[in-house]
């Protein structure tokens, strides 16, 4: 028997043909809808003694989508899961629990177990840099999809859609809710992922022309007199020039003509 059912407005007209619900059949659908509904999940695909057996979709709140067999109301055969960020996995199913299977990602990489080539060090190429080939010199691809997405402020792109630190929250690219995140993903996103803001790190970059030069020591020698420690404290700040030779630029650490006697 092959039914698709969603909502228990659904099954109350099922039941109704069926004799006005008395039967245990259709008593045993009108709990697994309602669980379903409860749930967000919801199923389209062959009964069997009012459980789901045989061949179906079944959609998870996720919207992660099965597709393939089932038996006894649990995914058992060949199922494929498919992913809202467009990946899949292939599998064979034994009462629930996935034995074997394959994942492709969303550009169509797959990923092997043995022999696993991509991004182990020696090749740092995305997937569709190998698909594609390179950018001419000077052009940069920061993602696989190219050009990248653009991220919300103060957001971070976790690779299966945007995470907000400030709620902890991971929502798909279509603005969806995913999941809440564990201490353990908070520091892994926050520590490698792509994030919405530039941020310099490490020594001062250098400028190109002088007056950025002495614009970028007049700055560091302000933020000297308010705080000697922002300087390293090797460099004793006794005088602009001492600012000057922290940017790069190559001054006499000469005192200044107020203190010339």
């Amino acid at each position: 028997m092959s039914l698709t059912v969603h909502t228990t407005t659904q099954l109350k007209v099922l039941v109704s043909a069926a004799g006005g619900g008395r039967t245990e059949k259709y008593h045993a659908l009108v709990s697994l809808v309602i669980n379903m509904e409860f749930m967000g999940s919801s199923y389209d695909g062959d009964y069997n003694n009012s459980r789901m057996e045989g061949t179906g979709e079944y959609t998870l709140p996720t919207h992660t989508r099965y597709i393939g067999e089932m038996k006894d109301g649990v995914f058992h055969g060949k199922g494929v899961l498919h992913f809202p960020n467009g990946s899949k996995y292939e599998g064979t199913w034994e009462k629930g629990i996935c034995k074997e299977g394959k994942y492709t990602f969303s550009d169509g990489l797959e990923y092997k177990e043995m022999d696993w080539d991509y991004c182990d060090g020696k090749d740092r190429r995305f997937y569709s840099e190998r698909c594609n080939g390179l950018k001419p010199a000077g052009e940069s691809q920061v993602t696989d999809q190219d050009p990248p997405r653009a991220i919300p402020d103060g957001c971070y792109d976790s690779g299966d859609g945007f995470y907000d630190p400030s709620t902890r929250v991971v929502k798909d690219y279509d603005g969806n809710f995913l999941r809440n995140t564990d201490d353990q993903e908070h520091e892994w996103i926050v520590r490698t992922c792509r994030k919405s803001w530039d941020e310099f790190i490490g020594c001062c970059p250098r400028s190109n022309t002088l007056e950025e030069k002495v614009s970028l020591c007049n700055h560091a020698w302000i933020n000297s007199l308010r705080d000697p420690d922002a300087l390293d404290s090797t460099q004793p700040v006794t005088s602009r020039g001492a600012s000057l030779q922290i940017i790069g630029l190559n001054v006499e650490n000469k005192p200044s003509p107020a203190t010339q006697h």
